[in-house]
């Protein structure tokens, strides 16, 4: 939605929520908070006694400064490091003890009469980890110091949100006062003309600019992409890592260069510190590291410093950069020390030691001679046009070009050049890998490559208006498109022989596209579709569209007039007349209907009694499936039979009176499968829905790599005994609810009692888990775990999910039990259930011969219980 578009902060508060009482207490003297230059400098010569600051500094030093080589930096370090850090965010808590003596004149860009104080704690946390890093010098030995002033910009409000023209404004004031560095722990999905105007004039003007990647991944998965500004080739882009691996959440992209810890231990208003996570902790990690560089290397440019940084990382992810972590974690230890003069990606001179250039990245290196040649790899991610444009030091061999050649990947011939201009060249190409040959006119000339990418115009242009909308037949299809120019927009025609029902769905590749779907009627207007955000679907239905022509407009929403992007949509339209089933005939395998994951699912009908609807779906690998029927009249029942190849039957599944639903859900192994339907009587006024879902065995939950249960909560998925939460995760680490527990028990045991109502006041019919707990309680398991009310949503203890996980195996609980543990008395609910599950060697507790019944059983330790019923 273009017009609610905002810049946000990007990261999350893990360990606590900052209450009003502590913002109140930094609000009340705010008016005189925010220091001279004169106060300031002052405040930075070492005083005779423990300052406020020193006395409020924890014992132990945030574990993000070893990681990332703080201290060993301080310890090489000759000369302070000196100038103005901007922090463009929320503001700063500007009487903050252990940030007062850093800070300087900054400026409240929503509210030009305030000072720029913290109304939210996001600015205080960016600001506290550069305070960190200052503190840092204290302990050192080399005699440096910092007397880097932090400039804090406010231009986040209370949400930690903000408008595109404050930031740029905020960029560009940092860049009018004097800011070296600038840290940018936001961002945008956007391209927007403003910011990106404002990052060129930081770069002209030699102030660095550092900004976060992003938090969408866990959200968006490979929608996600590196958020703007961090998005720019002369913008420092930092995603999140715990020091051997990209942090799941963490955005990654081709643009990424470097990554830092995605949880720090940082300042928070009002004193004392707080735990943080995201990207934006990341940022300011790598931006201090960019201070102390600045130090040891005062001539470099802001280009120079941010290759340093790149090839000093400690290489964390896939050997070289990679699109998760980029050349590595930030070491600012090995920065300080490198040879600002080398060309660091030496050896490069064949294709078989090509460098990295991933597209909207730079890359710096040396033509050390008119011979010395440097190769650099380029994966292309679709159809379009590579430019590649390129900067030199000096005006040596004036009148001679740099030679730049394009080859596809184990080619000889050479791809022609589409354009070639002053200072770049364009080639036309299709999606893959390229080597890029490359030498300068002159010897020891050193240069700036930077690589751009724009997707090719899609099948269905120009159909850039009403007048030149690409038509399309009456029937069901898919297809896909671009939006590769400033202001593009596509249209389509249809034309409906008679009533039906139609529907648009418009779904991105990428969160740099918000899709906006307007269907209108010719001679008539509709209002346009947009109610949801980037990377999210738009829908449109109208379900008794009369007949005559439609058109149909696909825009990108990010902005009024956006600029190209590099992604694809795709529309899927569905015309569907009354009592017509589009998928006949599919009355046997042969015939049998395409049936595709997603969403929209197929549509039909149960024409007469006899009929039969035949579907057909193929795995290429192993995966968990999840096959539904729904709208199924009530007064029919439905039956929905899954076939392997060979037409062996593996289950079938009824609607249930009333009910007018079946489903299945289990793991399937690569190869091809049947459906069938058929109904006690038909139907022909309404469509029953076929959806089929599925997900890769290999990538269920994106939260269990390395979980010492993850085999348990793999299995147990495998299974269709446990399902996660949005995002694919599982939540390991959380406490499993009271229904949670139940539903996955029921799940794994399938009890047959008569399930009635259950007898608790707090489930309700219509409540998610009223079913299985139903099931449950006529099964007789629940005894002594519930009472007059259930309380579903609280966490179960360890002591319950032994009762539980006995009574749903059958086991025998003994009226005697043995003590087992120290702390469950043999009179007590759990002990029969313990000594039952010690005996099958199912259950253990701890070293110190406790259970801890009463402790919440996590989701992780709840699995790995159900597992031993596998």
């Amino acid at each position: 939605m273009a017009n609610e578009a905002r810049i946000r902060a990007a990261a999350c508060l893990a360990a606590l929520a900052l209450g009003a009482s502590g913002l109140a207490a930094a609000a009340e003297t705010a008016a005189a908070a925010v220091p001279s230059p004169e106060q300031t400098a002052a405040a930075a010569e070492p005083a005779a006694q423990p300052s406020a600051a020193e006395a409020m500094k924890p014992d132990k030093e945030p574990a993000f400064l070893k990681m990332i080589g703080i201290p060993e930096a301080w310890a090489h370090l000759t000369h302070d490091v000196s100038g103005t850090i901007a922090v463009i965010d929320t503001g700063a808590d500007l009487k903050n003890p252990r940030l007062t003596p850093y800070l300087t004149e900054g400026i409240n860009l929503l509210d030009r009469t305030k000072p720029p104080l913290d109304d939210n704690g996001h600015g205080t946390a960016v600001a506290g980890v550069l305070a960190e890093i200052a503190d840092a010098a204290k302990i050192s030995r080399s005699g440096a110091a910092w007397r880097m002033k932090i400039m804090p910009i406010k231009a986040l409000d209370a949400q930690a949100e903000g408008s595109e023209a404050s930031l740029a404004e905020g960029i560009r004031y940092a860049v009018g006062h004097g800011a070296d560095i600038v840290v940018l722990s936001l961002g945008l999905h956007r391209d927007s003309s403003d910011i990106r105007q404002a990052v060129a004039q930081a770069e002209r003007e030699g102030v660095l600019l550092v900004a976060a990647s992003g938090n969408d991944a866990a959200q968006f998965g490979t929608k996600a992409a590196v958020q703007y500004p961090a998005a720019y080739p002369t913008v420092l882009a930092v995603g999140g890592s715990n020091g051997t691996k990209a942090d799941s959440r963490s955005t990654p992209g081709p643009e990424l260069d470097v990554s830092a810890a995605w949880q720090v231990q940082t300042l928070k208003p009002g004193g004392g510190t707080v735990t943080m996570e995201g990207s934006s902790m990341s940022a300011p990690q790598a931006a201090g590291a960019a201070a102390l560089l600045r130090a040891a290397k005062p001539q470099a440019s802001p280009a120079r410093l941010r290759d340093l940084l790149r090839g000093t990382a400690q290489d964390i992810g896939s050997a070289g950069w990679d699109s998760a972590t980029g050349y590595g974690l930030i070491r600012a230890d090995r920065a300080v020390e490198a040879d600002e003069n080398a060309d660091w990606r030496e050896p490069n001179d064949d294709r078989s030691h090509a460098s990295v250039l991933p597209i909207g990245a730079e890359a710096l290196g040396i033509w050390a001679s008119p011979e010395d040649r440097d190769d650099y790899r380029i994966e292309v991610p679709a159809d379009g046009s590579l430019t590649v444009s390129w900067q030199t030091a000096s005006t040596a061999g004036a009148g001679s070009q740099p030679d730049l050649r394009l080859y596809a990947a184990g080619a000889e011939k050479m791809t022609p050049a589409a354009k070639n201009a002053s200072s770049s060249r364009t080639w036309t190409v299709a999606k893959g890998s390229y080597i890029l040959e490359t030498q300068g006119g002159a010897g020891g000339q050193s240069y700036r490559l930077e690589s751009a990418f724009r997707m090719a115009p899609d099948a269905m242009e120009p159909n850039q208006t009403a007048l030149t909308a690409f038509t399309l037949g009456a029937r069901t299809q898919q297809w896909t498109g671009t939006f590769d120019k400033q202001g593009d927009e596509d249209w389509f025609a249809v034309t409906l022989p008679r009533e039906g029902k139609l529907s648009i769905r418009v779904d991105a590749d990428t969160t740099r596209i918000d899709p906006a779907l307007t269907v209108e009627r010719e001679g008539e207007e509709a209002e346009e579709t947009d109610d949801n955000g980037d990377g999210e679907s738009e829908e449109v239905i109208l379900p008794q569209a009369s007949p005559g022509k439609y058109y149909i407009r696909i825009r990108n929403a990010t902005a009024p007039d956006p600029v190209g992007v590099i992604g694809t949509y795709t529309a899927r339209l569905e015309y569907i007349a009354p009592y017509e089933d589009r998928n006949e005939p599919n009355d046997g395998p042969l015939e049998a209907t395409p049936l595709a994951a997603g969403a929209e699912g197929r549509e039909g009908l149960i024409g007469t009694a006899t009929d039969a609807d035949w579907f057909r779906f193929a795995l290429d690998e192993s995966n968990l499936v999840r096959l539904q029927l729904a709208k199924i009249p009530k007064s029919v029942r439905a039956t929905m039979t899954l076939y392997s190849k060979q037409l062996a039957e593996i289950g079938h599944w009824s609607t249930a009176a009333g009910a007018g639903t079946a489903g299945y859900r289990g793991r399937l192994d690569p190869g091809t499968y049947y459906v069938k339907l058929t109904a006690d009587a038909p139907f022909r006024d309404s469509f029953y829905r076929l959806t089929l879902e599925q997900d890769p065995v290999s990538s269920l939950f994106l939260d269990i790599k390395g979980h010492w249960a993850e085999s348990a909560i793999r299995a147990l998925a495998e299974a269709g005994w446990v399902a996660g939460y949005g995002g694919r995760t599982f939540g390991p680490d959380r406490s499993v609810t009271r229904a949670e527990a139940v539903v996955m028990a029921v799940r794994a045991r399938k009890p047959v009692a008569n399930a009635g109502q259950p007898p608790y006041s707090d489930v309700p019919d219509g409540y998610w888990a009223h079913d299985a707990i139903a099931q449950a309680e006529g099964a007789h398991w629940l005894n002594g775990i519930g009472g007059i009310r259930f309380e579903p949503d609280r966490a179960m203890t360890r002591g319950e999910a032994a009762l539980l996980l006995a009574r749903a195996a059958k086991l025998t609980i003994p009226d005697a039990p043995k003590l087992r543990f120290a702390d469950v008395p043999i009179l007590s609910k759990p002990a029969g259930a313990l000594d039952a599950l010690v005996r099958k060697g199912w259950i253990g507790g701890y070293p110190d011969g406790t259970f801890r019944p009463n402790r919440p059983v996590t989701r992780a330790e709840w699995a790995a219980m159900l597992a031993n019923l596998l």
